[in-house]
């Protein structure tokens, strides 16, 4: 019972250490692999030392009874210990490769597989204290790590896969291209290159994808920041009637948001490079991210202010929610007013013991699609209403906004199907 007791503390030692460190990373996927290394790592040694007593018929031997819950306690901790070194180590980097929505699923499997060996190969040494003694000792040890571990990985991936959502963004939507979105209005996108070196510029399928800028900085890059050029209440356009506090018709510049020691800085990267930009919109009004805490990024998807059907929140536990709106009349105001349908609520994420990524930068462009960055240097965009998902381009710190009015062509009468003062009707 001592040697429990101690093997118990050490657990919860590491246990709050490993919290610490990993504070960073997101509460749910922390809270998670604590739960793990705290009480997981009891039950399944609990679990498989029950199992091995009733195979070896143990349970009257007091001392091997003894040897076998101690060994299978102190060879879960040990091998889930090890195992969240390799999972961020690289030489898991290398087994994995180049992991994005498009071979998520593949690189997991891959990576279960691993980890189920190298489980095995860890705890096998346990095994042979157990058996040792024993006619075919090592055989038989061989033997039976195989099967429990059959049993306890299958428990142990139920855990982590019990709501389903650890990859419900390749799960439950679907992977496409990014040039099958039908886009209803003109927009480029904005992005640092994946080495944070160039500014780049493409449209929203990816395509025409040139750099811009190159960033001569000293810093790390973050993201890139949109930011008027006039703050002044706009009067006119249909579309920004109701956005109070900014001129949304006197352009836009383009600033990367940098990390100097420690510090968030932001430098103007393109003076007027756009005639319109998304921005963050509350209650109808201009939340203003350029002159306040530069370092805080909106949960709400930032927009153009045109009518939409969906509304996009990104969280800080690797969580997209989706939330389906729809109008109701109110017959004491003759208003409408728009509700959340809180049965066409969504949640897409992806974090597992292999992959966490972040959704951060998202923007709601019109046809009710979300561009954001994922992970690292993912650049997608989703359409909730097909439960589609695309990779558009490798960087991160996306900015969407408007070409420039001398790159928007000028509409013919074949394209608008209209008819000059020529042709006859």
């Amino acid at each position: 019972m001592k040697q429990l007791l101690r093997i118990f503390l050490l657990t919860l030692l590491t246990t709050m250490l490993s919290s610490v460190a990993h504070a960073n990373m997101g509460p749910a996927i922390v809270l998670q692999f604590s739960i793990h290394f705290l009480v997981l790592t009891w039950v399944i040694g609990l679990g498989e030392g029950m199992l091995l007593c009733t195979l070896l018929r143990a349970w009257k031997l007091r001392s091997l009874k003894k040897r076998i819950f101690i060994s299978m306690i102190a060879a879960n901790f040990i091998s889930a210990l090890l195992g969240l070194l390799f999972v961020k180590s690289t030489f898991a980097d290398h087994i994995m490769g180049d992991v994005t929505i498009e071979n998520l699923i593949s690189v997991f499997w891959t990576m279960v597989y691993v980890t189920f060996v190298l489980t095995m190969i860890i705890e096998f040494p346990f095994f042979l204290v157990i058996f040792y003694g024993r006619k075919r000792w090592v055989l038989n040890a061989a033997a039976t790590t195989l099967l429990v571990h059959s049993i306890s990985y299958y428990l142990l991936f139920s855990f982590y896969h019990s709501d389903d959502r650890s990859m419900s963004m390749v799960t439950k939507l679907e992977v496409v291209q990014a040039s099958t979105f039908e886009m209803k209005e003109g927009y480029d996108l904005y992005y640092i290159s994946p080495d944070g070196k160039q500014v780049m510029r493409s449209d929203l399928a990816g395509k025409g994808k040139e750099a811009i800028a190159t960033l001569d900085i000293q810093g790390m890059p973050d993201r890139l920041s949109a930011c008027p050029r006039n703050t002044g209440e706009e009067k006119d356009g249909a579309d920004w009637k109701s956005v109070q506090g900014i001129c949304c018709n006197c352009g836009f510049d383009l600033f990367v948001i940098m990390n100097i020691d420690g510090k968030y800085k932001k430098q103007q990267v393109i003076e007027n490079f756009s005639p319109r930009s998304s921005i963050s919109i509350y209650n109808g009004e201009y939340i203003d991210h350029c002159n306040e805490d530069i370092r805080r990024e909106d949960f709400w998807f930032r927009s153009f202010g045109n009518a939409k059907n969906w509304e996009f929140w990104s969280g800080y536990i690797y969580q997209l929610s989706v939330n389906k709106i729809w109008v109701r009349a109110n017959s004491y105001t003759r208003n409408n007013t728009t509700h959340l349908g809180l049965s066409d609520k969504s949640y897409y994420s992806v974090a597992t013991p292999f992959t966490q990524w972040l959704v951060q930068n998202g923007t709601h462009v019109a046809g009710d699609y979300g561009v954001f960055q994922l992970g690292k240097d993912q650049i997608c965009i989703m359409d909730p209403e097909k439960k589609r998902i695309a990779l558009i381009a490798r960087g991160f710190g996306p900015v969407v906004a408007k070409p420039p009015l001398e790159e928007i062509p000028e509409k013919t009468p074949e394209a608008t199907n209209e008819q000059t003062a020529n042709e006859a009707p």
